[in-house]
């Protein structure tokens, strides 16, 4: 029962990060970024090589999408714990044990049925059905995580190559640019994921490069006035106040780079 409890618990912790960090515009839920940072730590440590920036993005996305499955299969194997004979063998009848119900969960969540095993009642058919649904949801949300994070790298970089066209200093830059960087703010806002990309053309690495744009000496004060304002709206930048934003945007940026030895 305490096993059940446990997983029960662990369920709505999951879900309501999945949740939150797929469909919460802006809202962070309690597991995806630990993961996100921790896994970008751990990048961090890696050669310096090229190919770690390519890799960079897709690593941590993966992550919390691995981190995800992992702990709602493991949710479900606690309930499935929670009584002996829940799940048994579809040849034999013997019931189950913990690695056993663990492949099953594993199964039903990939939405490819319950392999060797089945429910030993009606009630644990109930939770097999869940299990299923919640794997189907599970994968479907994973798949729009990572086509709206993608699609934000996207855009960041669509406009991060537009600002060397349209440079500071030049009528374009607040006419063309800063309304888009508003878009571009806004989805990262809803997808903060896509600060992690990194690419082997540092001009085009999204934190680096906005903060290279906004020291830019030839960018006027009611420009910069205006992108500051965008850029308040940033992940973590929210409610930093104004006489600290300057050094304030310098760490965040940093935070986001993937040698911050060398900025």
């Amino acid at each position: 029962m305490i096993s059940a409890i446990l997983g029960i618990c662990l369920l709505l912790v999951v879900t309501a990060d999945v949740v939150m960090s797929t469909l919460g515009v802006g809202a962070n839920g309690p597991l995806a970024p630990r993961v996100a940072r921790g896994t970008f730590c751990l990048i961090r440590c890696l050669p310096k090589q090229n190919w770690v920036h390519r890799v960079c993005g897709p690593l941590v996305v993966v992550s919390i999408g691995a981190a995800w499955i992992i702990l709602m299969c493991l949710s479900w194997t606690l309930i499935l714990s929670g009584q002996a004979g829940s799940v048994v063998s579809q040849s034999s009848g013997a019931p189950a044990g913990l690695l056993e119900k663990a492949i099953y969960a594993g199964h039903l969540l990939s939405t490819l049925g319950g392999g060797t095993y089945q429910s030993s009642g009606a009630l644990w058919g109930v939770v097999a059905t869940l299990i299923g649904v919640s794997g189907m949801v599970v994968l479907t949300l994973s798949v729009s995580f990572v086509y709206s994070t993608t699609q934000a790298v996207s855009t960041g970089r669509a406009i991060l190559a537009l600002s060397d066209v349209h440079a500071p200093g030049t009528a374009q830059f607040s006419q063309i640019l800063l309304p888009q960087f508003a878009t571009l703010v806004a989805q990262i806002k809803a997808i903060p994921y896509a600060l992690y990309f990194s690419t082997v053309r540092e001009e085009r690495r999204l934190p680096q490069k906005l903060a290279q744009l906004r020291a830019h000496p030839e960018m006027s004060v009611q420009d910069r006035r205006n992108l500051d304002i965008l850029l308040r709206e940033l992940p973590g930048l929210e409610h930093v106040p104004q006489d600290q934003f300057d050094e304030a945007f310098a760490d965040w940026a940093k935070g986001y780079t993937l040698r911050p030895e060398e900025g």
